[in-house]
């Protein structure tokens, strides 16, 4: 049984990890509307990278931590799974230069490039490691580790930024 405690602390960490998206949120007509967006999606993109890519720069590394989990992949699996955290840590990196040069502009490209990653990337996420967990049960509970669901908070973020960004990127523009 999880105890109440651990449900606060998970909480507490949520609430702080949440506080930033509901300020950009909530500032947006002051700093406007596109650039709270491009600071949402950059927020947003510290998520994967922290915990896809650290996660398997620490496992391809074999850093010990006194993690029980072993990898187990062959030295040529360890590669490539090292060069796809690298290449998702540059990926990342470009999603968020895109959101600040384009997406602050209002260009319906770069809305629709969040759109897609949102969609396709946030629903793989939640299938494989959200609830249903078809590879790992991500989420609290059960998952005993209070921070389980902070990397589900940049799909907030970014669907924060398609929000508040969609009505002036996609107003209709007097010539």
């Amino acid at each position: 049984m999880v105890s109440s405690s651990l449900y606060l602390e998970s909480s507490a960490k949520v609430a702080v990890a949440m506080a930033p998206i509901v300020a950009l949120v909530a500032w947006r007509r002051r700093v406007g509307a596109l650039n709270a967006a491009s600071w949402l999606v950059a927020y947003g993109a510290l998520g994967p990278i922290a915990e896809h890519a650290g996660w398997t720069f620490y496992y391809t590394l074999r850093t010990d931590m006194g993690d029980p989990v072993i990898w187990t992949l062959s030295p040529h699996g360890r590669v490539h799974a090292f060069m796809a955290a690298v290449y998702l840590v540059i990926g990342m990196a470009l999603f968020v230069v895109m959101a600040v040069a384009m997406l602050r502009r209002g260009s319906q490209l770069a809305w629709g490039a969040l759109l897609s990653a949102l969609a396709v990337g946030g629903s793989v996420e939640i299938i494989v490691n959200g609830p249903t967990g078809l590879l790992y049960q991500h989420t609290f509970p059960p998952n005993g580790v209070t921070g389980a669901n902070l990397l589900f908070v940049y799909l907030f973020a970014w669907a924060a930024a398609l929000l508040i960004s969609w009505r002036p990127v996609f107003a209709t523009r007097l010539p």
